[in-house]
């Protein structure tokens, strides 16, 4: 059972901890393996269970997510946060993700996305809604990746290839995803990440994504 994610889940709600608890153990390849019900507790089981993913809200007592976040750095830097919340402050959300949060999910959100979630952030990808996007563009909080309004550009010289891959992207695909979409292998999408980074002249997943929302290419 050793490729098995194993999640730990911080959340002071205890009936969502546990509804979470119950429908996640029902997933194969999913092992909850502890719970915490604050900030505190969370940096505890973190440190003695070291597990692959751990859900974490950001407004907890004792200590919240975000004051978490560089703990977990420290007790177990192979551990990827991915913050479960209701908050629509933006402006935190976005501090998560810059305090090295992997991804957000609202707690309204529908049990096969936050499977999709879990596992995308285990594979190493950056899980953001699409709706929360939308929303770092419309408030301002995120500018577009080159600092500039994109609207009347084009698409910076991508191949047709280069701009299916950045579509399937918005969609939250991971690249074992996209490889499986295109006929194509795992290394030939990372050549064309990297060319897509490159071109756009970006360095994060998530800055390609919201260029490609800006250019109406979801």
């Amino acid at each position: 059972m050793g490729d098995q994610i194993r999640v730990v889940i911080a959340d002071d709600h205890k009936l969502l901890r546990e509804m979470l608890c119950q429908t996640l153990r029902q997933e194969k390849g999913i092992k909850v393996v502890g719970e915490a019900g604050n900030g505190l507790q969370a940096i505890d089981v973190i440190s003695d269970l070291k597990p692959d993913i751990v859900l974490l809200d950001i407004i907890m007592p004792e200590m919240n997510g975000l004051k978490v976040l560089p703990a977990i750095r420290e007790i177990s830097p192979e551990t990827k946060a991915l913050m479960l919340t209701v908050s629509k402050d933006e402006t935190m959300i976005l501090k998560a993700l810059k305090a090295g949060a992997k991804g957000y999910l609202s707690k309204d959100v529908g049990i096969s996305d936050l499977i999709k979630a879990i596992q995308a952030v285990h594979q190493g990808e950056l899980w953001v809604e699409r709706k929360l996007m939308a929303r770092f563009f419309e408030g301002g909080i995120i500018a577009d990746p080159k600092g500039e309004d994109q609207s009347g550009k084009t698409k910076e010289g991508l191949t047709p290839r280069e701009q299916e891959v950045l579509c399937l992207l918005t969609k939250g695909s991971t690249n074992k995803e996209l490889a499986k979409d295109l006929f194509i292998s795992e290394k030939t999408v990372k050549s064309h990440l990297n060319s897509i980074f490159r071109k756009l002249k970006v360095s994060r997943r998530l800055q390609a994504i919201l260029y490609a929302i800006r250019q109406g290419m979801s």
